[in-house]
């Protein structure tokens, strides 16, 4: 992996950065609960006689799935530890088929394997239950669902402080209308400009959200720092010349802050994090 590294720029003069650019899940807004329950409502409809959610339903009962009480759940467990090898909302429906399955995934290369053997359609098919679902369980309940998600006040503080510093942009594989919500009820809503705000119509992965981003903030791509929880997404748009930088407080753990280590990447901490994206160090 030594031949990686070259791709990463882990230092950055803090005037050369023009836009940051952040990923929304894990990195600004802890959607665990929302996502879960979305994603398990969706696995209902397209796997009703499933003995996970038959155990689940043994604790739970007929009740929404957000009142799933996660905490030391095996499943949930499970789940929050696949989601970081994952992209979009079909990859939550694969890892719900991967803990039915018992299947091994300890990395990204055996959840690809994975991934690959499941099948476009019934991706497709997830994939539109699943935001099927959110937009329900939105209008049936705004403010509750809402409160499925919470924040890392640490880090809107430290945007906050560095307000017109770089321009804000958003980068996320969520719909448009739920992340402008969840932005206002964060707190941080007019930190970001509308025009920078891209959402899953931007494309299939964050290469295609860098590149609108770069076009419509004019500026060039190696001023742009991109943070996201997820390695397999740093990755992917590092050709680019972004620079990239893993979140280490998003949905990941110790097995991403290794490989992103080994690749060269910075991640960012509670202790880095103003350091690493405003002030020039990895």
């Amino acid at each position: 992996m030594c031949d990686v590294r070259s791709r990463f720029r882990v230092t950055v003069d803090s005037a050369a950065v023009k836009v940051l650019a952040l990923d929304f899940d894990g990195v600004v807004c802890d959607s665990f609960r929302e996502v879960l329950a979305t994603a398990l409502a969706a696995y209902e409809e397209m796997a009703p006689d499933s003995r996970v959610l038959a155990s689940l339903r043994s604790r739970l009962g007929r009740g929404p799935w957000h009142a799933l009480e996660t905490h030391n759940d095996p499943v949930a467990a499970a789940f929050e530890a696949l989601m970081p090898l994952g992209n979009r909302a079909e990859d939550f429906g694969v890892a719900l088929r991967a803990i039915e399955d018992g299947a091994a995934i300890r990395d990204q290369a055996s959840y690809d394997l994975f991934y690959a053997a499941v099948g476009e359609r019934w991706m497709h098919e997830f994939h539109d239950r699943f935001y099927e679902e959110r937009g329900q369980a939105r209008a049936r309940d705004l403010d509750g669902w809402i409160g499925l998600h919470a924040s890392y006040p640490w880090f809107l503080e430290l945007l906050r402080r560095h307000a017109g510093d770089a321009r804000l942009a958003l980068a996320t594989a969520k719909d448009r209308r739920s992340a402008r919500l969840l932005l206002d009820h964060l707190g941080v809503g007019d930190l970001f400009a509308p025009e920078l705000v891209m959402d899953k119509e931007a494309g299939k992965d964050k290469t295609a959200h860098l590149v609108a981003i770069h076009a419509r903030a004019g500026v060039e791509l190696a001023a742009i720092t991109f943070v996201d929880d997820k390695v397999n997404h740093l990755l992917k748009v590092a050709p680019l010349g972004v620079r990239p930088i893993l979140a280490g407080w998003g949905f990941n753990g110790d097995r991403e802050h290794e490989l992103a280590r080994r690749l060269g990447l910075a991640v960012a901490n509670t202790g880095n994090a103003e350091r690493v994206l405003y002030g020039g160090g990895t």
